[in-house]
């Protein structure tokens, strides 16, 4: 893997984590200027357009447009690209009247080791239209190399709900069920080695069962396909809850080392 640099919060998040920065090199270590972004990991590629309806819409009280909640089209046949129009279209649920826009997954696209779904967009999310934005991302990114995963660059990144909440609020029961036809699709069509779920929402949304993460951590599970192929499923704790919540730290850390030894095990 090409060496990645850390800043210090980032270096601070893993040491709080447990995390072993030992072996980490002097580049990966060096400071940069403030004004300057890391490099990313997991460098999303460039998303295509996202279509809004052009028909006329009704208009709520306070005048922005709404458009009314429709079905979405047969995902059975389309590809990634076909499919993002979609989520750049949907207005399944209620969700499609509060975003800035919806954001469908990116990363890469062909057989990825990792497929890593979260719950829902953060709002650095909702603004570009990119998954995994933000500090939430940037700490991912960082475990996901402390941890020494395989190939950490080879991942596509994705969101069960695909338009954030009011507020950043849990998705309702009803806004899980009307993404979870493009999460499917999204599987299928990328058919990742392995299934990384960041957070119970994700993890229950994946596996279909209920349970707390105390419950849910770690692995594998697996995630069966129309077609019977079973694709191998960890789950460790959401980056975004690990920054309000320092005690879940050191737990993530086990997890991704634990997945990473998997990984190396079962020769991926």
């Amino acid at each position: 893997m090409t060496p990645r640099r850390l800043l210090p919060p980032q270096l601070a998040w893993l040491n709080e984590m447990g995390a072993d920065t030992h072996w980490l090199t002097a580049r990966e270590l060096s400071v940069q200027p403030p004004s300057v972004r890391p490099p990313s990991v997991l460098q999303p590629p460039v998303q295509p357009p996202v279509l809004r309806p052009s028909v006329p819409q009704p208009r709520r009280a306070d005048g922005a447009t709404q458009a009314p909640p429709v079905e979405a089209p047969s995902l059975a046949t389309v590809d990634l690209d076909a499919l993002a129009q979609a989520v750049g279209t949907c207005t399944r649920c209620p969700l499609h009247a509060q975003r800035t826009q919806a954001v469908p997954g990116a990363g890469v696209r062909v057989k990825p080791l990792y497929f890593i779904v979260g719950e829902q967009p953060g709002i650095e999310d909702d603004a570009s239209g990119q998954p995994f934005q933000g500090d939430a991302g940037n700490l991912l990114r960082a475990m996901m190399v402390a941890a020494r995963l395989p190939e950490a660059e080879s991942a596509y990144l994705t969101n069960v709900v695909k338009c954030r909440a009011l507020g950043g609020r849990a998705p309702s029961a009803e806004e899980i069920a009307a993404c979870l036809p493009y999460l499917h699709r999204e599987i299928m069509l990328v058919r990742p080695r392995w299934i990384l779920a960041l957070g119970k929402t994700a993890a229950q949304a994946i596996l279909g069962v209920s349970g707390d993460m105390d419950a849910l951590r770690g692995g594998p599970h697996a995630w069966t396909a129309p077609d019977g192929t079973r694709i191998p499923v960890w789950v460790t704790h959401h980056p975004s809850s690990l920054l309000v919540r320092s005690t879940g730290k050191p737990e993530a850390w086990r997890d991704l080392a634990a997945l990473a030894q998997a990984i190396r095990t079962a020769g991926d």
